[in-house]
């Protein structure tokens, strides 16, 4: 553990506070994702008053983040092509929070160890996105342009 002492509060109380903390963290994760939603792809409101075009805005956001993952994995999976600067940056912080905590004898929680958490999407990848979407050619013709991307740090 890092040593650091947290307060939780809470109205549940038959929950252990390792628990507590995951869901803490967990919905630190949702918070990155609204925010990822609001700066990186401009939605930061509502494009209309009635309740069931606010819905059905919700939906649609949900079905982009989504398809901004699978987008994500594909390129990882089958093109190998994945955000290496923001991965490095994320491994820096880790082995920065270990060094901490080992220097003071103690280990991270394995929260934080046991899987990276996702990234958010680069805005190079966004802007790389928002600028092929509309051309009738196959996603290949352009992933060179987007390896250049992610190859500037």
């Amino acid at each position: 553990m890092s040593g650091k002492l947290f307060e939780f509060i809470t109205t549940v109380f038959d929950v252990p506070p390792g628990v507590i903390a995951s869901l803490y963290k967990r919905r630190w994760d949702i918070e990155k994702v609204f925010d990822e939603l609001k700066n990186k792809l401009n939605e930061s409101k509502a494009w209309a008053t009635s309740p069931t075009a606010k819905e059905m805005q919700a939906h649609f956001l949900c079905l982009a983040h989504n398809l901004l993952e699978l987008l994500t994995r594909r390129l990882a999976a089958e093109h190998q092509i994945r955000d290496e600067a923001g991965l490095r940056r994320q491994q820096k912080r880790l082995d920065q929070q270990k060094a901490a905590a080992a220097k003071k004898g103690r280990i991270l929680s394995s929260l934080l160890t046991a899987s990276l958490r996702p990234l958010q999407r680069s805005i190079k990848l966004i802007r790389w996105l928002r600028t092929h979407w509309f051309f009738s050619a196959p996603l290949a013709q352009f992933l060179p342009r987007l390896i250049r991307l992610y190859a500037v740090d």
